[in-house]
């Protein structure tokens, strides 16, 4: 029976990647079968209701994704306008502008499927010439499957919570990585890589974030607020690294919240912010986060007794020093009054008087 029981389940589990390739394929076919004239009235008909626009043929083909599902991505934020179409006969780009035209304090969301994905075209309020792409996440592609979640993290692109939900997040993990990154990493490797950063004996926090949402909030934001890693750090005292990733899954650039991190790996070695900026891999993000971990296991903490020596001596010698020289100073001028008295009297005595003085 369990023999019977384990081929069974096994015939099951082996049955579930082909189901979903299966299904992938049959919705790729649905929203690739013709070109559709892009609804344009339909669609602000829509947003006048405060509904996202969802064609028929995406909910067909992606049945999970309808008008009801998009506004819970984006979280009924009626400042940002949403529209999903299969392939169109127009270019998306001109799509996108022709519906932002007259709605220039809202944000236009455009996702067409194109090139076998689901891609995202933004305008944003004042009717700029060009469609963004730069905030959309780092990567503007998403398949079927993961359409809605990708929502979600162009929502908290545009709503300047980048930093704000990596600040939450880190308080229950040692590592996030936001949604919508193209890198080399997967669910496990980044929890198995979360569990060594937190057993670290000083923990680090680390995070990956999308470089241009990052540059974004710090210009538009959070101006004059401190680096990013201090952000997300807030108060609490472990120091934190970020990473920022670009559009093409490069690790472009680090910071590292301040004072904590180099008072705690500074005194023996390099500071954090050197090590975090040594173990950057830009075309890996996975190769950054082993070798910071590398580093930072391989650091001598706080209980060697040649660490204690160094710690006093670095703070303790300007004191000593100092110490020294008033001593230089003081004892020349008292062996000089010492020299000054007569012979036979003490410091505190007053001379004898002279023959006929009272």
């Amino acid at each position: 029976m369990a023999a019977a029981a384990a081929i069974a389940l096994s015939g099951v589990l082996s049955a579930v990647p082909a189901a979903a390739a299966d299904r992938q394929d049959r919705a790729a076919a649905e929203l690739s079968d013709a070109r559709v004239e892009a609804p344009l009235t339909d669609i602000r008909e829509s947003w006048e209701e405060s509904r996202p626009f969802v064609h028929e043929r995406v909910t067909r083909a992606v049945p999970e994704v309808t008008p009801g599902t998009v506004a819970d991505a984006f979280e009924d934020d009626e400042s940002i306008r949403v529209a999903v179409l299969p392939r169109t006969q127009k270019a998306p780009q001109e799509i996108a502008w022709r519906l932002h035209e007259g709605s220039s304090e809202e944000v236009v969301v455009l996702y067409t499927w194109r090139e076998e994905a689901f891609r995202a075209d933004v305008v944003r309020q004042g009717g700029q010439a060009e469609v963004e792409r730069s905030l959309v996440a780092t990567d503007t592609r998403a398949e079927p499957g993961e359409l809605l979640s990708h929502m979600d993290a162009l929502a908290t692109v545009l709503r300047g919570e980048v930093i704000s939900t990596a600040a939450q997040e880190l308080a229950e993990t040692s590592l996030y990585v936001a949604p919508g990154l193209e890198t080399d990493l997967d669910a496990a490797r980044v929890e198995e890589l979360a569990e060594r950063f937190a057993a670290l004996p000083n923990p680090v926090r680390v995070a990956l974030l999308p470089s241009e949402a990052v540059e974004y909030e710090g210009a538009m934001v959070r101006r004059g607020t401190g680096n990013v890693a201090e952000l997300v750090q807030g108060q609490r005292d472990e120091p934190v690294v970020v990473y920022m990733v670009n559009a093409d899954g490069q690790v472009i650039a680090s910071a590292v919240s301040g004072t904590a991190a180099d008072h705690r790996f500074g005194l023996r070695g390099g500071s954090l912010s050197q090590t975090a900026s040594a173990a950057r891999n830009e075309d890996s993000a996975e190769a950054t986060l082993t070798a910071l971990l590398d580093s930072l296991e391989e650091t001598p903490q706080g209980g060697d007794a040649l660490g204690h020596t160094a710690d006093f001596l670095l703070y303790a010698v300007p004191f000593l020093v100092l110490v020294g020289i008033g001593l230089v100073l003081v004892f020349p001028v008292r062996r000089v009054e010492q020299r000054a008295r007569p012979d036979g009297w003490a410091s505190d005595e007053s001379p004898p008087p002279r023959s006929g003085e009272s």
